[in-house]
């Protein structure tokens, strides 16, 4: 599916500014864009995002709804990936992968930099601690959301993966409803870029 592209017109609707400050921040090298041959100015939906959360400004709905929301699960438990991917396809326009692997995860953030990841902290080869600590170090890849999954009930160890980078920790086992609340306030309230 082609990236939405948005005129001036809309982006001011979408702001609440006038068309004239939109034309300001482009010409100003605020907010990316780029000419029609007819000298119309357009700017890519992704463009859009970033120059609104860099801004800090509020995310229209509309906008929201535009993008595929793009959630990876890493959990070496294979029932425990059918299961959250059975609820996960409960989101609208949610886009799935998942992996047993810590290495592989960090493939996969790397080239397809998903909105969300759902990390196990009790995975063989990687383990969650380690997969956190190399993406909060990576500028590019720092701001994406992790939330812990784990079946550590330890209080120690627990507040250990909380400690760890991670946005948030869910304990296993699941229960739909407030999986997918916690999933839902991640990937409609948080963004990076």
């Amino acid at each position: 599916m082609p990236e939405k592209i948005y005129t001036t017109y809309q982006i001011g609707k979408f702001c609440q500014v006038n068309i004239r400050t939109v034309i300001r921040w482009i010409e100003t090298g605020k907010m990316k864009a780029y000419s029609t041959p007819g000298g119309h100015r357009r700017v890519k939906w992704s463009d859009l995002m970033t120059f609104l959360t860099e801004n800090r400004m509020p995310i229209p709905r509309e906008l929201e709804e535009a993008k595929k929301r793009k959630i990876l699960v890493v959990d070496d438990d294979r029932d425990f990936l059918e299961i959250a991917s059975k609820i996960l396809e409960r989101i609208p326009e949610a886009e799935i992968k998942t992996t047993a692997s810590g290495f592989d995860a960090g493939v996969l953030v790397a080239e397809w930099n998903p909105d969300l990841i759902l990390l196990d902290f009790l995975i063989p080869d990687l383990d969650g601690f380690e997969v956190t600590k190399k993406l909060r170090a990576n500028p590019r890849l720092k701001k994406i959301p992790i939330v812990a999954v784990t079946s550590i009930s330890d209080p120690k160890e627990l507040e250990k993966v909380k400690t760890s980078g991670v946005d948030s920790v869910i304990t296993k086992p699941i229960e739909s409803e407030s999986f997918l609340k916690k999933v839902d306030r991640f990937l409609y309230t948080t963004s990076h870029s």
